[in-house]
């Protein structure tokens, strides 16, 4: 069972899992642009949630791509922000965003 202060523990893992969620496969450079984030941070956040479970590296030559693993865990993070995304849609169709 993926411990939950893996995911919300740190802005920089929770900014590499929403991207990966939503772009399903990306190489790191993609990776740091998207989540705004260091090589060295994003390296160490790869290695843990990679120890977790949740997601996997592919190794080209001097190519990473990373996305995540296909398992319960993933689709429920999935799930969660779709839901998030379309709660927050409701927000602003109703005037709070």
């Amino acid at each position: 069972m993926v411990d939950l202060s893996t995911i919300f523990g740190s802005k920089g893992k929770f900014k590499i899992l929403k991207t990966l969620l939503e772009e399903e496969e990306i190489n790191i450079s993609s990776l740091l642009r998207e989540a705004r984030i260091s090589y060295p941070l994003a390296i160490k956040y790869l290695s843990e949630l990679e120890k977790n479970g949740l997601i996997k590296q592919k190794r080209f030559g001097r190519i990473r791509i990373i996305s995540l693993e296909n398992n319960r865990s993933t689709r429920i993070l999935k799930n969660f922000l779709i839901e998030w995304k379309n709660s927050e849609e409701e927000k602003v169709g109703k005037g709070f965003g």
